[in-house]
């Protein structure tokens, strides 16, 4: 007789933990690391922004709020007018000869940008008289601009000493009222200006030259390159990014640092020869009382430098990535 046998148990299914998967593991915790250095970028923005919220935008904001009021009384209530204010700019002379103005001062813009480097370069290359060189080019900057401006209005005068000097060589022809000329006075004042303002470029560029690989410079020089080959070739693409930020600075020098020399060597004149939006800014509001307009025209130069510094910092950032990919 059979006997009869149990029925097979079912197999035993062991169950254990779900584990992650090390690559899932390692996500996870670079998100995480990338959260917490989120954090803390913030955590160093803030001294910033606490500076720059209250001194920087609330003004800025403030600002653009007055522009849409006729000001004229300080204290005293105001005619809202909307955007009356910046359409009345289209139409008045002095605004349009004011930015007319700063249009021809920065065509010079290459002078500013290229001659320092040129100086720079040439302390860098160890030209005999260096250490003296860099010490005199950066004095001037040392020199407050009003001290700057009264300095040149005596030596630019008709009967200053640089006439004196053209008339002793037999240049009389050549002598006459750089200051008091229609055509001659912007570049009198482009030209103390950059004066006073070279001496920060050269040492702006030194700083950029002492970061370079000198074996690249010591093989141009074995290869036989000369001082422009090797200016142009190799400094110059390597220096691109100090040259934006030098042409950045420059740029805003030429819109808004300019106020002390002008008031110091030609307070705008003669007519509007020499007439900058920053000192018509002041004479609007200070001399003609119309603190709307005259925070009107400010806004109008914020936004003019605010975009031309943009359009050199953003180009200056896309030649630095082409060159990486590169």
């Amino acid at each position: 007789m059979a006997v009869a046998r149990p029925p097979p148990s079912p197999p035993r299914i062991e169950v254990r933990p779900a584990t992650r998967s090390p690559r899932l593991n390692l996500l996870r915790t670079g998100r995480r690391t990338d959260d917490q250095r989120s954090w803390w970028g913030l955590l160093y923005l803030l001294p910033a922004l606490g500076l720059v919220l209250p001194f920087k935008f609330v003004p800025l904001v403030s600002g653009f709020v007055d522009s849409l009021w006729h000001l004229v009384d300080v204290g005293g209530a105001g005619q809202f007018v909307g955007f009356g204010n910046y359409a009345r700019m289209v139409g008045d002379p002095e605004v349009v000869a004011a930015f007319a103005n700063v249009g021809r001062v920065v065509l010079t813009l290459p002078v500013w940008v290229v001659s320092p480097l040129l100086v720079a370069f040439l302390i860098h290359q160890r030209t005999p008289g260096w250490r003296l060189f860099r010490a005199v080019y950066f004095l001037p900057y040392m020199i407050a601009p009003v001290i700057v401006g009264s300095i040149f209005r005596e030596i630019l005068g008709t009967s200053g000493p640089l006439n004196i000097l053209l008339r002793s060589v037999g240049l009389g022809w050549f002598a006459q009222a750089w200051l008091g000329g229609i055509n001659t006075a912007l570049l009198a004042v482009v030209g103390v200006s950059l004066w006073s303002f070279f001496g920060l470029g050269v040492i702006t560029y030194l700083a950029g030259l002492a970061s370079l690989d000198e074996s690249v410079l010591e093989a141009a020089a074995l290869d036989g390159a000369g001082f422009w080959r090797t200016l142009l070739s190799i400094v110059l693409p390597m220096l691109r990014p100090v040259v934006s930020y030098w042409a950045v600075l420059c740029l805003g020098g030429m819109f808004i640092w300019m106020f002390p020399l002008l008031f110091s060597l030609t307070q705008g004149g003669p007519g509007y020869a020499t007439m900058l939006p920053e000192y018509l800014v002041y004479l609007t509001a200070f001399q003609f009382n119309d603190r709307g307009y005259a925070t009107a025209i400010g806004i109008v130069l914020f936004a003019v430098v605010s975009l031309a510094s943009f359009w050199i910092v953003r180009e200056m950032y896309a030649s630095s990535v082409a060159r990486e990919r590169a």
